[in-house]
C-alpha cells in the first residue's frame, strides 16, 4: 500500500521535469489499476493488453518481468480485447474506443485510455495529462456493473464520476 501512495505522490508532480517519461509514468499507474481492481473469479494471472504500438508497452512488459501473475500482450484487433483483463487505449489508437467498448460492454474487461473524452464514450478509466501533471478519472458505476471492484484507495487518489 505504502509502494502505491509513493507512486501516486510521483505522478502528481509537475511533468517538465519528466515529461521524456510520462509513458513510464503511466505504465506505472496501469499496473496499479491491476493491483488495486478485484476481477471476479480472482484470476491468477492478469493479462493486460496494448492496442497497437504504444511506448507504455515496453514499460509494462518491463514491470511485468518482475511479477508473476502479469503478463501484458500487444493487441492488433479489436476481437483479441476479450481475452486481457485490463486494455489500454492510446491516443493514437482513439478511433477504436466505439469498437472495444461495444466488444467489451459486459465483460469483466476494465478499459483504459488516454483521451479524457473516452469516459462518456465507454472507457472505464482515463489516465491524462492536465496542466503538467498525471491524473486518472474512473467510472467506478461502469466497473462495478462489470463485475469488478475498485479498491476504495484507487478510488480515492483520482476523480470518480
Amino acid at each position: 500500500m505504502r509502494s502505491f501512495v509513493v507512486a501516486a505522490l510521483c505522478m502528481t508532480l509537475s511533468f517538465s521535469a519528466f515529461s521524456d517519461e510520462s509513458d513510464k509514468f503511466k505504465a506505472l499507474l496501469v499496473y496499479k489499476f491491476t493491483e488495486y481492481i478485484v476481477w471476479p473469479n480472482n484470476p491468477s494471472v492478469i493479462k493486460v493488453g496494448v492496442m497497437g504500438n504504444s511506448p507504455i508497452y515496453a514499460e509494462l512488459v518491463r514491470f511485468a518481468s518482475r511479477k508473476d501473475n502479469l503478463e501484458v500482450v500487444k493487441l492488433n484487433n479489436t476481437s483479441e480485447a476479450e481475452k486481457c483483463h485490463l486494455v489500454y487505449l492510446s491516443k493514437a489508437q482513439g478511433g477504436l474506443i466505439k469498437p472495444l467498448y461495444a466488444s467489451l460492454y459486459e465483460k469483466s474487461v476494465l478499459l483504459v485510455s488516454e483521451d479524457k473524452d473516452h469516459i462518456q464514450k465507454g472507457a472505464n478509466a482515463v489516465i491524462y495529462i492536465s496542466e503538467g501533471k498525471l491524473k486518472y478519472v474512473m467510472n467506478e458505476q461502469s466497473i462495478s456493473i462489470k463485475g469488478m471492484i475498485p479498491s476504495k484507495r484507487l478510488a480515492s487518489l483520482g476523480e470518480s464520476l
